[in-house]
């Protein structure tokens, strides 16, 4: 027979399983956000090069370092944004295999899929973002 007790600390469990798999997709929203940050920017430095390519006075010159530091404004953010994420990640990761691998309160067989299907999405994610190239 199940105690109370057990019957309690399934339901915790159960609740922190859906968290790590909430939290996971909004890693991978992160993820995507990141990428879409650092697409603008370098469609931005893109425009920014080709606008002041010929540089010929003064005023130009300075328009095209304040249009560049707002770009390394941007880019800074970006950095900051990463950072955070990538401190995140491995929390969010250990939370999910100690769970995983609880002996008391193991996931059912749907909640190991959506962590695996979660999981595979950041994965998936990360690798998108360490492809794209920054001059």
């Amino acid at each position: 027979m199940i105690s109370f007790k057990q019957i309690k600390l399934a339901d915790k469990r159960a609740a922190q399983q859906q968290q790590v798999i909430q939290e996971l997709n909004a890693l991978v929203k992160e993820i995507e956000r990141c990428e879409a940050m650092i697409a603008d920017l370098k469609s931005e430095l893109e425009t920014v090069n080709a606008k002041y390519q010929n540089r010929k006075t003064t005023q130009e010159d300075v328009d095209f370092l304040t249009d560049l530091l707002a770009c390394a404004k941007k880019k800074l953010l970006w950095e900051k944004h990463l950072t955070r994420l990538r401190k995140r990640t491995p929390e969010v990761l250990e939370v999910m295999s100690r769970l995983l691998n609880d002996p008391h309160a193991p996931p059912s067989e749907q909640t190991r899929g959506k962590m695996l299907q979660a999981l595979q999405a950041v994965q998936a994610s990360m690798a998108r973002l360490q492809g794209i190239n920054l001059a």
